[in-house]
């Protein structure tokens, strides 16, 4: 479990990183967000080294089949956080945000700190998991009720790049740009899904 809190310590830097490439993005500074890229790209695969490290090591441990699954389970769900920003700020780079109107760009920031937001929760609820707190259900719910507010914002930004879509001829922008929002939802989708797993470890737990 604390090589599973090293693991989210990457994706937690991935996720402040990401949130500074949108701000970039939003101002229109390209260079500075190409940077942020490649950071991104560096740290998502640090992140997959430690996957494998943990999985390695529980593969070889005396785990019970049950704990091994959930904590396999738990590592490939908390690096999908990390994937799906990087495929959003891989799809942004094929987008101009000068071709965006000021809502959705706005838009893009605001989501973006919703999401480091839910991811922070998840440490919090992580950690109380590793230190067997009595906290970890009630942090583990405060996660679920942050997606479910991403996940209405993102239904507002959505419209409003369909609407940008409606008058705008740079296509290309636009299905870009909300193929990213889509990742950025599918990260904070992830995160709850680790939410459940760590729900499932303490009932396991207390049976």
């Amino acid at each position: 479990m604390k090589l599973s809190k090293l693991h989210f310590d990457k994706v937690m830097e991935i996720t402040k990183l990401f949130g500074k490439y949108i701000s970039s993005y939003a101002s229109g500074e390209l260079d500075d967000t190409s940077k942020y890229y490649e950071s991104i790209f560096s740290l998502e695969r640090e992140a997959d080294d430690a996957k494998e490290r943990i999985i390695s090591e529980v593969s070889r441990g005396p785990f019970h089949p049950m704990d091994r699954e959930d904590i396999i389970r738990l590592v490939l769900t908390m690096d999908d956080i990390a994937a799906n920003l990087k495929a959003a700020s891989r799809k942004l780079l094929y987008s101009d945000p000068r071709d965006a109107p000021e809502d959705v760009r706005s838009g893009l920031i605001k989501l973006t700190k919703l999401l480091e937001e839910i991811v922070s929760r998840l440490g919090d609820a992580l950690d109380a998991l590793i230190s067997g707190s009595k906290e970890v259900l009630r942090l583990a719910d405060a996660v679920e009720r942050k997606e479910e507010e991403i996940d209405e914002f993102r239904h507002d930004l959505i419209a409003k790049i369909l609407r940008w879509g409606d008058s705008s001829r740079k296509l290309s922008s636009v299905l870009m740009i909300k193929e990213a929002v889509e990742n950025i939802e599918a990260a904070s989708d992830k995160a709850e899904d680790v939410a459940d797993v760590i729900r499932s470890i303490v009932a396991v737990g207390s049976l």
